[in-house]
């Protein structure tokens, strides 16, 4: 079974706890408050890290061939210009980080995603979530988690669910994921009246 520590590799282990080391670079914090709680997710999603992998060499590149190498200069701006404009098209497809922020004073919610050029707002009653869980989704070598908002009845877009994050970040885990779904709903149960 997928998920379960004593069916793991050694290998599957290693790489959860190389990942959990490195896993500081992009924060997780929730910010609890007596009449607000707020999720600030910093996780890239893997197409964003590559991306910003992909800048940091071809910056490196521009460097080194600023300083010199016996490289035609009108070639060397091709192999910098193509891998440039690939990641400068990449950066504004993917969001740098979302936002979650629960409520009950105002009696609102506000999911946010911020994208580099743009930022997506969703707003609404804070009554019309019950609770949260984590949905896995199985693969067939790794399984997805994602955080679930359970919806009183069915609204204009006939689901009775609103997923928070649409694509899956790195350090996707079933702790972290869980982490914000027990945040969300603690606060919901605590502050339904």
């Amino acid at each position: 079974m997928l998920g379960d520590p004593d069916n793991e590799s050694v290998f599957e282990r290693l790489s959860d706890a190389i990942w959990d080391r490195f896993s500081f670079i992009f924060p997780l914090r929730i910010i609890q408050q007596p009449e607000r709680v707020t999720i600030l997710d910093y996780r890239p999603t893997l197409a964003m890290f590559l991306t910003g992998v992909g800048l940091l060499l071809v910056a490196l590149g521009f460097v080194v061939l600023f300083f010199g190498m016996d490289i035609a200069i009108m070639s060397g701006l091709w192999t910098i210009g193509i891998p440039l404009l690939v990641c400068v098209v990449f950066l504004f497809k993917g969001t740098i980080r979302e936002t979650y922020c629960f409520d009950k004073e105002a009696g609102t919610y506000a999911l946010v995603r911020q994208f580099i050029h743009r930022r997506e707002v969703i707003e609404g009653a804070l009554s019309q979530f019950t609770a949260a869980y984590v949905k896995t989704e199985t693969h067939e070598d790794s399984e997805t988690y994602y955080v679930v908002l359970k919806q009183e009845g069915m609204f204009l877009t006939g689901v009775a669910e609103q997923t928070l994050r649409e694509e899956v970040p790195i350090f996707n885990s079933f702790d972290r994921e869980a982490r914000i779904a027990n945040a969300i709903s603690n606060y919901l149960s605590t502050h339904r009246d």
